[in-house]
């Protein structure tokens, strides 16, 4: 059982198709670095040169039209010029002529099969007909000559996705991102891509196995993540019955409970999750909160220092770090938490707030006043929020009422 919450409640169908604009994006980025120069080994006249300079500007401007017909133009002169039936094709994708534009990038894959770049473009044209198995055949052959090009294996990866093969998809996508661990458009069809197979993997559970612990655990997962914790309790309870060894199944329930306020059921079901694997941290922090807000410090401390070596960037485990060690009168490692917390976040209130009570406590009238002021100028900005959002809300509304 993991935190993670799978999409089974998502519609079948995908909301949108994505990858069409992803598409146009790289045909774009292909189009605007195709600046058309034939080669010394192909002659050409002062004539043809001319031609090719003025379609170079009327591409790059935006004539598609007007660069079509001097391209065609120069190839009276240069018939097997591949850079410049390659641009001829490349400014008839821009004009929405993916048909044509195959034919001429086939021509020239005709007499060089690997001809740079072309074949990546004549998937580009493919996906953009919805023919995904021809993109896929297209991408893998520019890939053979170009292991690493971004664009190709983000093609690739999209048609995959749009052809069923998800698995293959996240694979490719996780390899680009590798490479490319920020990039924003891999990152979210990443997240399309793993909701879609989540879904799908679950609909052949369901099929196969209806009324398995399996199932049911998922049922929980889907329950709880949009907050039906009582419909999520009875499912994981279902488990339970089914196979009281299920792996996870104390955690996933105590996380439940702590998520739904219910503080006897989920001290009881964490506990049991950290016998059965001391060194669960999440099962340790939410325990140690509540061993914290019971003012229970000695016990939560040892959870929370197993914990942000684990999570160094859960600001939440430092506060209540601070607040452990601030009841048992570690004043010093109070502060050290403190401020790790506040350095994950500068504006974390609470953070602000418990500084203050300890430094009052210190007898630093300095530090204490400062951090007051901070803490009131923060609930002050959030109060403002939520007075816009209010007054927002009623806008809208009585716009709708008239």
């Amino acid at each position: 059982m993991t935190t993670a919450k799978t999409a089974l409640a998502m519609p079948a169908e995908r909301q949108f198709n994505s990858g069409l604009l992803v598409c146009t994006l790289i045909a774009a980025h292909l189009l605007l670095n195709i600046v058309v120069f034939a080669t010394a080994a192909w002659p050409k006249s002062q004539t043809t040169d001319s031609l090719l300079s003025q379609a170079t500007e009327l591409q790059k401007a935006g004539d598609f039209g007007g660069a079509e017909k001097l391209y065609r133009q120069a190839l009276v002169d240069a018939p097997d010029n591949p850079e410049v039936l390659k641009a001829l094709a490349v400014v008839c994708q821009a004009e929405g002529k993916f048909a044509e534009s195959i034919e001429i990038f086939q021509s020239i894959l005709k007499r060089a099969p690997h001809y740079p770049g072309v074949n990546g473009l004549v998937g580009t044209s493919y996906y953009a007909l919805n023919d995904f198995e021809k993109t896929i055949d297209a991408m893998q052959k520019e890939l053979a000559g170009n292991p690493k090009d971004p664009q190709a294996r983000h093609l690739l990866a999209l048609a995959l996705s749009s052809s069923g093969h998800l698995f293959e998809a996240i694979q490719q996508l996780e390899s680009l991102l590798a490479d490319y661990p920020n990039d924003a458009p891999v990152l979210y069809q990443l997240v399309v891509d793993y909701r879609a197979a989540a879904q799908k993997s679950g609909e052949k559970l369901a099929k196969l196995y209806p009324d398995s612990e399996y199932l049911h655990a998922i049922n929980a997962e889907v329950y709880e993540d949009s907050e039906r914790f009582v419909d999520a309790i009875r499912e994981f309870k279902e488990v339970l019955r089914k196979d009281p060894k299920f792996p996870g199944l104390h955690f996933a329930l105590g996380q439940v409970y702590w998520r739904k306020n219910d503080i006897l059921n989920a001290q009881e079901q964490l506990r049991l999750a950290l016998q059965e694997e001391p060194n669960h941290a999440l099962a340790g922090y939410y325990l140690a909160d509540i061993l914290t807000n019971q003012k229970n410090y000695r016990e939560a401390i040892p959870l929370l220092q197993m914990v942000t070596p684990i999570y160094p960037e859960l600001k939440e485990a430092y506060f209540l770090l601070g607040k452990c060690y601030a009841g048992t009168g570690e004043d010093q490692r109070a502060l050290e938490a403190f401020n790790q917390a506040l350095q994950l976040n500068p504006n974390y209130k609470e953070a602000h707030y418990q500084l203050y009570r300890l430094y009052v406590r210190l007898g630093d009238k300095k530090n204490s006043a400062a951090q007051l002021r901070i803490f009131e100028e923060l609930l002050k900005k959030e109060d403002e929020f939520r007075l816009r959002e209010t007054l927002q809300r009623q806008t809208k509304a009585g716009t709708q009422d008239d």
